[in-house]
């Protein structure tokens, strides 16, 4: 019993020594709030302030969990952790903050729920936990404008677009790199849309993935998001190619109005053949491989091609010779035809001076004799014409050399002499198709 008695009293002092030994841990204050205050724009990235206060000081930065919210992403900036220096009830208080990244996706109310924080304090050997409080949020409806399916509201947005080569001297089989990067201001990289490449005919694509970042400024401050997209066409045929531009639309989170920002479209043309001389070239190549290697190329083929034309011109000299001169004539004789010469006479349709109208009908009547037509316009009203024109080409005749009395109209004298000559058109016709042959069975 004794022995009994003197091992409980060793057990009591021994734990009495230990709760002597081990200070209590020193309290931590916890806090959660919205970075503005006030209700979040659908699609507008906000920042969650998590600030630790202590009377006492950390040994190491807190561990914050990972959260997960419906109809929103959040994620924990890496920024650098801000020092907080607070008076509370008249006693200095240190602590750190950390800052998790809100985008809401969905309008409405918005929840989000306690979590637990680990930290080391003061000279305690083991973590102290503390739970926030749940942090209530209100997300206001976004309109989107006719054309836009994704919203990404910034501060500012710049599109900066790469092109390589840079040179132009593009060849069937060369490979063109273009480089797009968003820049956004107050936007973290993962609500930034990816750049969509448009295949083109005669080139090959080839995407590679996407690289994403979070910027800092110096002070360990988010300040925005980057993200690079690069894609590769392979040339396959000669030709003129086009890349289209690429634009993107967001919403100025300041002035709130939409704008947009463009990378311009690119345009390049590639030849045959692919001059690239490998770096380290091997050796033994003679004359013959370099004589072949350069008549493909697009300077030996222009050469091939007049060399033939030139041949072509001298083996067939004659004959272009004869081809230009027939060519020539038929060029003359369309100049100088007779329905040139009558298109001269219906401009004269508004024309108030007789001997303008006179000179055209004379030009036009000499040219239609040489197609077996009257030879003046008084035989052509006697045989094609009617009243009308005799009548109007008098009135031109008395205004040139009489006294002028007689009124004529330039569009009635048109029309009649148009009329005449449907009627001469007419007979040939009928004069061309007239058979030569007396008739088989005559009457008398």
């Amino acid at each position: 019993m004794k022995a009994w008695l003197a091992s409980c009293l060793c057990w009591v002092a021994i734990m009495a020594h230990a709760d002597q030994a081990a200070p209590p841990a020193p309290p931590v204050q916890v806090r959660v709030h919205a970075v503005p205050t006030g209700s979040l724009m659908q699609g507008e990235t906000a920042r969650i302030a998590v600030d630790l206060l202590t009377p006492d000081f950390f040994t190491d930065a807190p561990v914050l969990p990972e959260l997960h919210v419906d109809g929103a992403y959040l994620s924990l900036s890496d920024e650098t952790p801000g020092h907080l220096v607070e008076t509370v009830n008249g006693q200095t208080w240190s602590g750190v903050s950390r800052t998790y990244l809100l985008t809401p996706l969905m309008s409405g109310a918005m929840e989000i729920p306690s979590f637990e924080i680990t930290a080391h304090v003061g000279a305690a050997r083991t973590p102290v936990s503390v739970q926030t409080q749940p942090l209530s949020l209100s997300v206001r409806a976004l309109v989107l404008p006719p054309g836009v399916s994704e919203a990404l509201i910034a501060g500012s947005v710049k599109l900066t677009q790469t092109i390589t080569p840079q040179d132009g001297s593009l060849h069937v089989g060369d490979t063109v790199t273009r480089r797009i990067e968003i820049v956004a201001e107050g936007a973290p990289a993962m609500m930034l849309p990816p750049t969509t490449f448009a295949p083109v005919d005669g080139l090959t694509l080839y995407a590679a993935s996407p690289v994403t970042r979070d910027a800092v400024d110096s002070h360990g401050g988010f300040v925005g998001g980057d993200r690079v997209d690069t894609a590769s066409y392979v040339i396959g045929h000669r030709g003129h190619y086009r890349l289209p531009a690429v634009t993107v639309r967001w919403l100025d989170s300041r002035t709130r109005q939409w704008r947009e920002s463009t990378a311009p479209e690119v345009r390049f043309h590639a030849w045959w053949g692919a001059p690239d001389k490998p770096r380290f070239a091997l050796p033994g190549r003679g004359f013959m491989p370099r004589l072949i290697g350069w008549l493909s190329s697009d300077a030996g083929l222009a050469v091939l091609l007049l060399i033939v034309l030139g041949w072509l011109g001298w083996f067939f000299r004659d004959a272009c010779r004869r081809g230009w001169q027939r060519w020539q004539a038929w060029r003359y004789r369309r100049r100088h035809s007779e329905p040139v010469a009558f298109r001269a006479v219906r401009r004269q349709r508004q024309a108030s001076s007789a001997a303008a109208m006179a000179e055209a009908i004379d030009a036009w009547v000499r040219r239609a004799a040489d197609d077996g037509a009257p030879v003046s316009v008084s035989a052509w009203a006697s045989r094609y014409g009617d009243a009308t024109l005799r009548v109007q080409w008098a009135g031109v005749q008395d205004a040139l050399y009489g006294q002028g009395g007689s009124a004529w109209s330039a569009s009635s004298l048109v029309d009649a002499l148009g009329s005449a000559r449907q009627r001469w058109k007419h007979s040939r016709r009928r004069w061309r198709h007239r058979s030569a042959l007396p008739p088989l069975n005559p009457l008398n």
